[in-house]
């Protein structure tokens, strides 16, 4: 893992590992690289983006994870998918049983085939569907969507169960912004 995230960040790769290692101590080494790429993928550009649309004070901004974790496996490999990018698309138009596949018959696509992915689009279809309507997002049975701010950075996780997260990328952000910067 580490000569893989050398590879791209170069002399940072060892801070990098070490900052993640100590804020998700239980993840196995995998975790650690795809939570480092992810967030070098569209983490940091999410986050970029709901704080500045926060500073303009202008139309609050709503920043989300979508945290529903796919059963399929990865091809070859016995690591489930979980929750990459663009996999809740299918669940914001509850789109998650009708992936026709190669033989002509009907499946969940990339959403796996757990029965709890229909609770999961349930809450998305909501939330989204609320938003589009009254500017504020909400969905039957789950708290409160607080806007993004700079003080306590509230972010959604979006699952089954929905929960409210504050400054959930604290540790690893502040990491980002010095060797980024």
């Amino acid at each position: 893992m580490h000569q893989r995230i050398e590879s791209i960040l170069g002399d940072k790769a060892r801070l990098v590992v070490d900052t993640y290692r100590e804020a998700y101590p239980k993840a196995t080494p995998t975790q650690l690289f795809i939570a480092i790429r992810s967030i070098l993928i569209m983490g940091l550009g999410s986050i970029t983006i709901a704080e500045r649309k926060t500073q303009q004070e202008g139309a609050p901004a709503y920043l989300y994870n979508f945290g529903y974790k796919s059963d399929l496996k990865v091809p070859g490999t016995d690591y489930e998918f979980g929750s990459m990018h663009a996999m809740d698309i299918p669940f914001k138009f509850h789109n998650i049983d009708n992936v026709l596949d190669k033989t002509g018959h009907r499946s969940s696509g990339m959403a796996g085939n757990r029965p709890e992915r229909f609770a999961a689009s349930n809450n998305m279809c909501q939330l989204w569907t609320s938003f589009a309507r009254k500017s504020i997002p909400s969905a039957k049975g789950q708290p409160a969507w607080p806007p993004y701010n700079l003080s306590t950075r509230p972010l959604m996780r979006i699952d089954t169960q929905c929960s409210v997260i504050y400054d959930r990328y604290k540790t690893v952000l502040k990491m980002w912004r010095e060797i980024l910067n």
